[in-house]
């Protein structure tokens, strides 16, 4: 083995899962931002308290390995399901050095085929469909089973690195790599540290057979906080945001869950809302879907019922990402909502 494991940032015994995961895939990451391994494995420890994602190993800074989560145990790094599956996920830092990133990407390969054979997993790349062992990308993990990450793919173009080189080179072992950037790194003016984008999300609700409540951007405190008017019930919920992807639906008391809706415009009942006129929400579900190449974020949300005091639990997007939020949608069946907290974001801030 041509490279040594740091474990200056392995999470302790009380942190991350204690879940043993299924043998069925090594998943390959990028990380997603300019930025380094170092910076990004201590990224993952000091926000581990917050929930926030993490793999097993983040390789980069000129051929470094960094440990963060346990090898064959779950790591947040891909969805639940594919999580449950994954005994070792791996993160590549980013870099503008051809040299460096030379010796990246053969350490990456190396470690992934160690990997594969530690756990018996094939060394065959993006192969079948979900339930097909072997190493997979992000990508095959959003096209096969959930999410909408396209790594590793768009960094290692940018030198030379095509699919079919990432398989022969997985299946065979690294061959010479002599990276040419077909897109050049840009050089980022922020820390060398994930920067996540911050996201505005305004969203409203509709008394029912009513008008239309006051828009709501983000959440606060008091009556400007969330959308809705206390002890009412509503039948229509708009929501947009400045950056990024958005999809919501609603379920009424009456006819169920509706169709999901992309399109943020109170003035549009057919495609800028969901709802029923005249028939009360009693739930709702949010997926914020992140632009490809950067940090991931997702709608995090919490409702008040008129039947009962206070807020229920958080919901992080359909309750399928993360294994601590297991609400799949906000509210209670059969209880009319009567107000609405929403939030992007790459931790629970509520």
């Amino acid at each position: 083995m041509s490279y040594t494991i740091n474990k200056e940032f392995a999470l302790g015994a009380n942190e991350g899962s204690s879940q043993v995961a299924n043998r069925l895939y090594i998943i390959l990451h990028d990380v997603g931002a300019e930025s380094g391994a170092r910076a990004n494995a201590a990224y993952f420890k000091n926000n581990i308290a917050a929930e926030i994602a993490y793999t097993a190993f983040v390789v980069g800074d000129g051929g470094q390995v960094y440990q963060v989560g346990e090898p064959g145990y779950v790591q947040w790094g891909a969805g639940t399901v594919a999580n449950a599956n994954s005994p070792v996920q791996i993160e590549l830092g980013h870099t503008s050095d051809p040299e460096t990133f030379k010796k990246d990407y053969a350490v990456y390969i190396e470690l992934a085929r160690d990997m594969a054979a530690q756990y018996g997993i094939p060394t065959s790349l993006d192969a079948g469909g979900a339930g097909t062992p072997g190493i997979k990308s992000h990508l095959w993990v959003t096209q096969h089973i959930w999410g909408d990450h396209t790594d590793p793919y768009g960094y290692l173009a940018r030198w030379g690195i095509t699919k079919e080189k990432l398989a022969a080179d997985l299946a065979n072992g690294t061959t010479t790599v002599n990276p040419s950037p077909s897109v050049p790194a840009a050089k980022s003016l922020r820390p060398q540290a994930i920067v996540t984008g911050k996201v505005n999300v305004t969203y409203a609700l509709r008394q029912l057979n009513g008008p239309w409540l006051d828009s709501v951007t983000n959440f606060g405190s008091g009556s400007n906080g969330f959308a809705g008017n206390p002890n009412h019930q509503h039948d229509y919920l708009t929501i947009s945001v400045d950056h990024g992807i958005i999809k919501y639906r609603v379920h009424t008391v009456k006819s169920g869950w509706l169709d999901w809706v992309t399109k943020g415009d109170r003035n549009d009942l057919v495609n800028g809302c969901a709802g029923i006129a005249g028939e009360a929400i009693d739930g709702v579900q949010i997926i914020f879907i992140t632009p490809a190449g950067e940090p991931y974020q997702q709608a995090y949300y919490r409702s008040q019922t008129t039947q009962r005091a206070g807020w229920l639990g958080v919901v992080c997007d359909d309750g399928t990402s993360l294994p601590q939020y297991t609400d799949t949608y906000a509210g209670m069946f059969g209880e009319p909502l009567d107000r609405l907290q929403i939030s992007i974001s790459s931790i629970n801030p509520f």
